[in-house]
């Protein structure tokens, strides 16, 4: 058998297939391994002699091999997601891809959980670098908000390593934006998509803008200039009086009532079309020179998609007897969710070993929610009414470098610079209140029997940072990787938010009127009762809401990687420093001291981590690593404040402490050739003042942020992803299965999580499994893939899971399992056209939140159907 006698040649070939390929790197430049000294080996005779090796060729962007290549080849348990997998599901977003990978779960359609964490214990990097977040109240970047058709793959790290960001619990999701073409790209495709329920049937709507299908506000939901004015500079709106002179007069607070009630309260029956998308992508490479090559892409997607809902919501006390009914409501609603995005990449090539890249992209997610609920809430029946359009949009801006030095002993040097901003507006958001005398329906005399809500939140966040890599290639084949880098990353936000309600002037005369308040809305909030002795405009903004915060984390690691035979070493660790702070203040009361909280503290992060390739095909690795999860900024301050997602009103806490992780991983891996690969994975994370929403008692919802005692998450996970042709070679005679696969993967996870007497004896479970967390995952796949054709049936189930914890004797809210099932065609025609089918939520389960077996809440998603027609010429 014929050997080679000096793995130096091989070996940093290898190095710069790896290099070329993490960094993502379309158009591949050659790589000249040269000429050297060649020591001969114990088998002289039998040698061949490596002088010289020039590779030339390059990688496909989002190959799912190259992933594949990727996940074996990383130091540490990962799992990669390429484009022609994300392909294959016809999920729309980042968010619904992931609740395929094994040990993720998904949360109200754009929190991913993984190996059943919140959503606090999961981070995003985008091309590496960690990016803000629209949420008021969340750190976590909601997935759904990235459009997989400008992704070319998906990493989830799962172990840690020191070159992440320490705020690593779950996993690290890694989101990769599509990569320059080498020759000339163009695809445009339309959609039409019919939902079960909502399509052509009448939904509830109201009077918008005039540009509202695009996902921009034309100015109709904007403060009126007269309000506008009277509050510019964070001025709190008062009536004049004796001891505030210099407040509104009356005439202007009629003016000021009377310009923002011009938009409009009234709700609508309007029929609802169907769903829309368009998409664009184009790019070209162009050869500048010898030594310069310049690529381009671009792209941009629309859509718009309806949701019409009935949903049911029970409410619950505790007696002796068990659970009693308090209160019901029946909601409706409809709900506009556009997404609009935007994306440049620029790639230059610099010689053979340096390339530059721009990524500008702009992503934009509206939701225009129209809401009606009736029943009984706190002994009262009523109807409520809600209005509500919010904007998030995420900018950025990223500038990286990627440079080889084969005559520093082959150093790579990677930096990169990010500029984010994220942004939240919720403009004019209106709700108010009917309650019912009888069988009639009146406009509530209540406190909280109108309210017009105006949010703001803009997030600005810096992050650079670089790493370098110096490789050493022994004669022995063993080899050293040394890597060390450090980083910076600033953020600072200001969340604003103005509250305003119409009161009634005590004895006014519209009380004497009789069936005044039987009135719709619009005519009861009309012009000639907004005066003086009528309707009132007052500002409610509570004294919390509003803050301005500031973060910096300073970081530097280093890591040693060491390959020695069939063994790989890595061991290292990152210090970082982070100082963080927020400061809420009461607009309404310049004596009011600001509420300043803050967390400064430097910690040490070690990783470890030993892989034992055994065979070719197959390893074990195991790993174990020190993490932390820190405070949000809101989480810090004992001011409450209300939950976007969640309407519910929660209180900070500005003596919680940072959770320390402790992670043990163990997986095995078997890859048989392809895309064909299966893995078994043990993993256990100890927490150390694990940071919980607790729920306090009383007959309102209320929310406290604290750190628990302890807390204990485990399990196993399994993934196998497998051709078919093996059946047909030995049992299927006559029956060719080689284009046919099946994946499957199933998580069984189990957690603990032992509360503090002392701040929490009103919970009724002192230890329990944590919040959010499935005991279980599965998903399954069987795929078709032909020359024309294409087809994938895909079904994922999740394990009942605590939603609401439980108080005063109260059990714990669940929400049950549910089969998903969806479905995808695609067929290819002509030279250049492809039409694709997808059928999503083929079961159309209920989705039942339970407490002691008693629903909660129970709502149907609907079936949906989307046809795509594609046109891209072929090179």
């Amino acid at each position: 058998m014929k050997q080679i006698s000096n793995h130096r040649p091989a070996r940093r070939l290898l190095a710069a297939a790896i290099f070329l390929h993490l960094a993502h790197a379309q158009a591949q430049t050659p790589v000249e391994v040269p000429d050297g000294p060649q020591t001969p080996g114990p088998d002289a005779a039998d040698t061949v002699h490596l002088k010289g090796v020039e590779v030339k060729g390059r990688a496909e962007s989002g190959n799912e091999t190259l992933y594949l290549d990727e996940k074996r080849l990383a130091p540490v348990v990962t799992e990669a997601l390429s484009s022609e997998q994300i392909s294959r599901t016809g999920d729309s977003d980042a968010a619904t891809t992931l609740k395929r990978v094994p040990g993720l779960s998904l949360i109200n359609g754009r929190y991913i959980y993984v190996r059943g964490l919140g959503e606090r214990y999961s981070s995003v990097l985008l091309n590496g670098a960690q990016i803000p977040s629209p949420d008021f109240t969340r750190r976590v970047v909601p997935l759904d908000l990235f459009p997989n058709e400008l992704l070319d793959g998906i990493v989830v790290q799962k172990s840690y390593s020191p070159d992440m960001p320490g705020e690593f619990g779950g996993g690290t999701v890694q989101l990769r934006t599509r990569e320059v073409p080498r020759g000339p790209f163009f695809r445009v495709q339309g959609t039409l998509g019919y939902n079960d329920g909502t399509a052509f049937e009448d939904g509830l709507r109201y009077d918008g803008g005039g540009r509202d299908w695009t996902g921009y506000d034309d100015g109709a939901r904007d403060l009126p200039g007269s309000l506008a004015a009277a509050i510019a500079n964070g001025s709190y709106l008062r009536p004049q009086s004796i001891n505030n002179p210099d407040g509104a007069t009356p005439a202007e607070l009629q003016t000021y009532g009377r310009d923002l009630a011009r938009s409009g309260f009234g709700i609508k029956q309007e029929r609802i079309g169907p769903d829309t998308g368009f998409s664009l992508g184009l790019g070209n490479g162009y050869q500048l020179n010898d030594d310069i090559r310049l690529g381009v892409i671009g792209a941009v997607r629309y859509s718009q998609q309806w949701d019409t809902r009935d949903e049911v919501r029970n409410i619950y006390n505790s007696s002796d007897a068990g659970l009693t009914p308090v209160g019901s409501l029946a909601v409706d609603s409809t709900e506009r969710a556009i997404d609009a995005s935007a994306f440049v990449g620029v790639g230059l090539d610099i010689g053979k070993y340096h390339r530059l890249g721009l990524t500008v992209m702009q992503l934009r997610q509206t939701d225009d929610r129209t809401r009606t609920s009736d029943g009984i809430v706190d002994s009262v029946d009523s109807r409520y009414y809600e209005l509500k359009w919010v904007e998030n949009q995420l900018a950025a801006q990223q500038l990286t470098g990627k440079h080889l030095f084969p005559a520093l002993h082959d150093l790579e040097f990677d930096w990169q610079y990010t500029r984010a901003k994220a942004t939240r507006d919720e403009p004019n958001r209106r709700s108010y209140r009917y309650d019912y005398s009888g069988d009639l329906l009146e406009y509530s005399r209540r406190s909280d029997a109108n309210a017009t809500v105006y949010g703001d939140l803009a997030d600005n966040q810096d992050d650079y940072g670089f790493k370098a890599t110096l490789p050493f290639f022994f004669d022995d084949g063993s080899s050293l990787s040394l890597m060390a880098g450090a980083g910076r990353t600033t953020r600072d936000r200001d969340s604003s938010i103005r509250s305003f309600a119409y009161q009634l002037t005590s004895g006014s005369p519209l009380n004497a009127e009789p069936g005044f308040f039987s009135q719709p809305i619009d005519a009861i909030l009309d012009d000639a009762n907004i005066s003086p002795d009528g309707f009132v405009l007052r500002e409610v903004t509570r004294p919390t809401d509003n803050y301005i915060a500031e973060q910096t984390i300073t970081s530097a690691f280093f890591n040693a990687d060491l390959n020695l035979g069939a063994w790989r070493f890595i061991a290292g660790a990152r210090r970082e420093k982070n100082d963080q702070s927020v400061t809420t203040f009461d607009i309404g009361n310049s004596n009011f001291d600001p509420i300043v909280s803050s967390d400064k503290a430097s910690t040490w992060l070690p990783a470890a981590g030993i892989t034992w390739a055994y065979s070719d095909n197959a390893q074990l690795r195991a790993g174990y690593s020190r993490t932390l999860s820190r405070p949000d900024f809101r989480e810090l301050s004992p001011a409450p404040f209300t939950d976007p997602e969640l309407d519910i009103d929660t209180i900070g806490d500005p003596d919680l402490k940072t959770t320390r992780l402790r992670n043990l991983d163990l997986r095995w891996e078997y890859y048989f050739g392809g895309a064909d690969s299966v893995s078994v994975a043990l993993f256990q994370k100890k927490f150390e003042n694990p940071i919980e929403k607790l729920r306090l008692p009383g007959s309102t919802v209320l929310l406290k942020l604290a750190n628990a005692a302890s807390a204990d998450n485990r399990g196993i996970e399994i993934d196998a992803q497998k051709g078919l042709g093996f059946i047909s070679e030995r049992w299927l005679h006559g029956v060719d299965l080689s284009a046919w696969h099946v994946g499957f993967n199933y998580a069984r996870i189990k957690s603990s999580i032992e509360l503090d007497p002392a701040t929490s004896g009103f919970q009724t479970n002192q230890s329990r499994p944590m919040q959010g967390q499935s005991p279980y995952v599965v998903n399954l796949q069987l795929g078709f893939s032909g020359e024309f054709d294409e087809a994938n049936l895909l079904l994922n189930r999740f394990g009942r899971r605590i939603s609401e914890v439980g108080v005063q004797g109260q059990p714990d809210v669940y929400e049950e399992s549910y089969d998903s099932l969806d479905f995808l065609w695609r067929h290819r025609f002509g030279e250049d056209w492809r039409v694709t089918l997808r059928l999503r939520n083929l079961l159309d389960p209920d989705v039942r939140f339970t407490q002691g077996g008693l629903d909660t809440r129970v709502y149907s998603r609907g079936r949906e159907a989307l046809v795509s027609l594609e046109w891209r010429p072929l090179k």
